[in-house]
């Protein structure tokens, strides 16, 4: 298998050999966290379709997957990272021995069909109903708008080096943070591209959250200072992991889930509208006004053609979307012709980001390239954007 082909399937994960009543205490943060897993698989995209039975692996579907200790048969190799006080940190490497595709979110109906359902299927649709978005938290675009309305236009953005994930803070001239947006550290698997842990001059700062994928949202249990703070977020589906920092932040109050467009203040808000499903595509994007009048674009991991609100004039500076991967449609353009770019990834990161394609089409648009990962001969480092 030719390791250019490979891909990385990544699953927020909950163990299986429990009962439903124990597998809801576990997403509620009342039972053994450590049952709570972010699991990687790396396959082709054709071998997981032939081993899954499935046509195409997307967003929302569920799986039953048997792993074996390294060496005890050949297949897939995967890692998996149990949740702990720090968030998913520690790694084991497994080897895939079976995985079952079971069904996807919005199949009808979800309830067993017949004797001949497994209890693993039953087991599994329970867990997919507790895992909904809070619904407390829906439909506060008013609140998000309320709270942010109050924020200082930011002097500039810091690009927070945290290896393979991502972390922007909106600082103002003596380097408080005014508001984050994501607050990402590295996976277990990404572990080794980690820098030394940021520490916030402020607390209980507002975070906006592009979407629910790891490398953005991990900082809530690797980095003090952010489970205090209001989240921001667009209303998505969830992973047994994710929903169980969604809850914690809905019963303090603390999650605002948005659907629509929110200007308030330096910041708009939108929702991207990508495939139905599609986390990377449906997140928030942000543009930001600094004190200067230049403009931040912040897409998180979406295309730059899915914007929301459209631009109203081009931005004078972005952050790469996707930690600088592949993406469909053209770059944004720089204002005035020129602008600058910077790209938050972790060298020797799993993915193979950034993607040389990406980082000429960004270059060859007017951005001027830096990254928070050592590039160049440029040391590994925290970037800005501004004034």
């Amino acid at each position: 298998m030719p390791k250019a082909n490979r891909v990385a399937f990544e699953f927020d994960s909950i163990d299986a050999r429990m009962s439903a009543e124990d597998a809801l205490a576990t997403i509620a943060d009342r039972a053994d966290r450590s049952r709570l897993a972010v699991l990687k698989l790396l396959t082709t995209s054709e071998h997981f379709q032939y081993l899954a039975g499935v046509g195409v692996a997307r967003d929302g579907q569920w799986y039953q997957i048997t792993l074996l200790p390294r060496g005890k048969k050949p297949g897939p190799f995967a890692w998996a990272s149990s949740l702990g006080d720090a968030g998913y940190e520690e790694i084991v490497p497994l080897v895939l021995d079976e995985i079952r595709y079971l069904f996807s979110e919005g199949d009808s109906p979800l309830s067993p069909v017949g004797a001949a359902v497994g209890n693993e299927r039953v087991l599994a649709q329970a867990i997919a109903a507790a895992c909904k978005f809070p619904e407390s938290a829906i439909g506060k675009s008013c609140v998000a708008r309320n709270l942010l309305s109050g924020a200082n236009a930011p002097h500039k953005i810091v690009v927070r080096d945290v290896g393979q994930a991502s972390f922007c803070s909106a600082v103002d001239q003596h380097g408080n943070e005014l508001f984050h947006l994501d607050a990402g550290w590295p996976i277990s698997y990404n572990k080794k591209t980690a820098s030394s842990k940021p520490t916030l001059k402020k607390s209980n700062v507002p975070v906006v959250l592009s979407h629910w994928d790891w490398d953005h949202l991990h900082g809530y249990h690797a980095i003090p200072g952010l489970v205090g703070s209001t989240w921001i977020v667009p209303v998505q589906r969830l992973g047994p992991g994710a929903r169980l920092v969604a809850e914690k932040l809905a019963t303090n109050n603390r999650l605002l889930g948005v659907s629509s467009n929110v200007s308030a203040g330096p910041l708009r808000l939108g929702r991207c509208k990508g495939t139905a499903g599609n986390l990377n595509q449906t997140g928030l994007c942000v543009q930001t006004t600094l004190q200067s009048g230049k403009t931040v674009l912040f897409m998180g991991d979406a295309d730059y053609e899915l914007v929301r609100p459209r631009l109203s004039a081009l931005p004078d500076f972005i952050v790469a979307t996707h930690h600088g991967a592949k993406f469909a449609g053209s770059v944004v353009l720089p204002r005035g012709g020129s602008g600058r770019c910077v790209i938050s990834v972790g060298k020797g990161n799993g993915y193979g980001h950034p993607s040389d394609v990406a980082v000429l089409s960004h270059s060859g648009a007017g951005w001027s390239m830096s990254f928070t990962c050592e590039r160049n001969g440029i040391p590994r480092g925290t970037r800005h954007l501004g004034p």
